[in-house]
């Protein structure tokens, strides 16, 4: 459990990235293919990624490192441009209105969000993924906050699960 707790940021961030970014390919497919249901999918999909978008803001590690504080301050700015969406289509929903889903100023919006989605979860998997990000002795990728010795003050191992990665070139 408590690795859960811990790791609560890596775990829920994947559903307001998938989400945000359906519900403007369910918007955008609805108006190409005709079909005013899948408005329907892509408000649902909006709703759960703004709840995913504010459980992964509050769920974010508090570092005083910049990088982590640029990623945060996106993270945020996008939360709360999703939460303003969410209402407005809520709004206009209840009030039985013209589908906000059609409107190019929601679309273009909707749009900007998935830009904001994106760079965030650029600017957190830079953070994450740095280059190769931190391999075991045997070639293996570590898990998030595991301890790592570098490659050279690894004690040799006759075991056959410790092997260098494929990419690895052979030693003369």
């Amino acid at each position: 459990m408590a690795y859960i707790l811990k790791n609560l940021h890596f775990i829920v961030i994947h559903v307001p990235i998938a989400m945000l970014i359906f519900s403007l390919v369910f918007d955008i497919l609805a108006i190409a293919l005709k079909k005013k249901d899948w408005h329907t999918a892509a408000v649902l999909c909006l709703i759960v990624g703004t709840l995913g978008t504010i459980a992964s803001v509050w769920s974010g590690p508090d570092m005083p490192n910049p990088a982590v504080q640029k990623h945060e301050l996106y993270g945020k700015i996008t939360m709360v441009l999703f939460i303003v969406l969410s209402a407005v289509r809520l709004w206009f929903h209840r009030k039985k209105q013209a589908e906000t889903g059609r409107k190019p100023a929601y679309l273009a919006v909707a749009f900007l969000g998935v830009l904001l989605v994106s760079y965030t979860g650029h600017l957190g998997g830079q953070m994450v993924h740095k280059e190769k990000g931190p391999m075991r002795p045997n070639g293996q990728p570590a898990m998030q906050g595991e301890r790592v010795m570098p490659n050279d003050s690894a004690p040799a191992s006759s075991s056959s699960n410790n092997h260098a990665p494929a990419s690895a070139k052979p030693s003369p």
